[in-house]
């Protein structure tokens, strides 16, 4: 889903689900599922899912529902559902007309067991965020036994039991039913792969290209991202698991694929993360820049260790429920409250300073700093003039005090009091390097 102007509270939405989810659906989903997509769009799915059961069916209904219910803005929904189009779960639609903002989410059942793990993307996503042994425990769960070896089977026909006259007036109808609609696995299109350069690679090999089916093109899409290969990676790997008979294999495709991957990198499995969780600037990005793509939620884990306590969680679901305030500004939040209060993230001490902030209107992590830093010039200006007071008429200013205060700037000697951060448009912008101290406490947080 991609979000623009047409999602608001107000825009109306229709759920579009002719299928139901069974205890074997609700297995997978909390079993496979849950661990890749995390709480808030497992919560969303769910919700929309069982929602069907209260309203008519394609009832006309506002976001505003779904922010209430699940207290959630539309930032964080928005995010949740790009994972459930991502995964396969949902597929998303708008209404082509000008005037008409109407959205339709049409819900798709969860992969069986069997195909989840054996999609390569899939597969190795869960197993990277659950780890090898909880992995091959969810497995093993999952497993179910073949069915006994020297058997024939004697299932009788349908032909052989009923019998049937034909009737001129009988006609099949062509109603859209309730039925089952299942997800195709993670979202990949066949144009994220360049198929002409592997084809211009594949010449004079014993790789026909009728071989390719769209089954098999959709795999190779898949395995070029997992594993992070080009053309020629691929033409290697498919050299390995090509017969002129059979074609291609895609269990050994897999297999080879992996191979490939572990000979080149020397790694076992591939790293992930979501376009969110990329918090380390890259190009001419600034870390204030990625800080605002970064969800409070997972920016809390990176300044935990992935180790975050009960009262931090329930800090950051306050912030993120009680005030309208972005994720960039959040995050700068909780990196100050956390050194101000010595690790600690009191919640009155945060939602006091984050409501200041919404009033203030800051919208960008580069605002909220230069908010901190300004408040800071403050407070100093107002503890040097305080020393001044309580000297006596014929007492020096003290020399750490006079050193630090002549290296100052001589505008910022002079700037008014202030009480609390504020904006102010009018002064220049800080970098992280003016505050030699904010600065240290960030590159700590990047080594995290």
């Amino acid at each position: 889903m991609k979000y623009n102007e047409r999602l608001k509270p107000n825009t109306e939405f229709i759920v579009y689900q002719p299928g139901n989810l069974s205890d074997d659906h609700y297995e997978v989903l909390n079993s496979l599922y849950l661990p890749v997509i995390g709480t808030e769009a497992f919560a969303i799915y769910l919700y929309l899912f069982e929602s069907t059961k209260i309203y008519d069916k394609l009832a006309v209904r506002f976001h505003r529902e779904l922010m209430d219910e699940l207290s959630l803005n539309l930032s964080g929904f928005e995010k949740a559902v790009d994972k459930l189009e991502a995964i396969g779960l949902v597929r998303t639609y708008v209404s082509n007309k000008a005037h008409d903002d109407l959205f339709v989410y049409s819900l798709l059942q969860p992969l069986s067991a069997d195909m989840y793990f054996k999609d390569p993307m899939l597969s190795m996503y869960l197993y990277s965020q659950v780890g090898s042994q909880k992995f091959n425990d969810k497995k093993e769960r999952l497993i179910y036994p073949d069915l006994p070896e020297n058997i024939t089977e004697v299932t009788k026909k349908f032909t052989e039991v009923f019998y049937h006259a034909r009737d001129a007036k009988f006609k099949t109808p062509h109603e859209n039913f309730k039925h089952n609609e299942t997800s195709r696995g993670p979202a990949v299109s066949l144009d994220d792969f360049d198929f002409d350069v592997l084809f211009t690679h594949l010449k004079g090999t014993r790789i026909d290209k009728q071989f390719f089916s769209k089954e098999i093109k959709r795999l190779i899409v898949q395995l070029s991202q997992l594993f992070k290969l080009n053309a020629y990676d691929i033409k290697q790997v498919l050299l390995q698991s090509t017969s002129p008979e059979f074609g291609i294999d895609k269990e050994r495709l897999k297999t080879e694929a992996r191979k490939y991957y572990q000979k080149e990198y020397g790694e076992v499995i591939p790293s992930f993360s979501t376009q969110e969780e990329a918090v380390q600037p890259s190009g001419d990005e600034t870390y204030l820049e990625g800080l605002d793509k970064v969800s409070p939620l997972d920016r809390i884990n990176d300044l935990r260790s992935y180790k975050p306590s009960e009262n931090d969680l329930k800090v950051v679901t306050e912030l993120i429920v009680k005030t309208g305030l972005e994720n960039g500004v959040l995050n700068v939040l909780l990196e100050y409250a956390i050194q101000m209060k010595d690790g600690e993230l009191p919640l009155r001490y945060v939602m006091t300073i984050a409501e200041n902030w919404e009033k203030e209107g800051y919208r960008t992590a580069a605002e909220a700093y230069q908010s901190i830093m300004e408040f800071r010039d403050a407070q100093e200006e107002k503890r040097r003039k305080r020393q001044f007071k309580y000297s006596g008429p014929g007492e020096e200013q003290p020399a750490w005090l006079k050193e630090k205060s002549d290296k100052r700037p001589a505008e910022k000697r002079q700037k008014p009091v202030k009480n609390e951060p504020v904006k102010n448009d009018k002064e220049p912008r800080k970098t992280l390097k003016d505050d030699e101290d904010f600065s240290k406490l960030i590159d700590k947080f990047r080594e995290n």
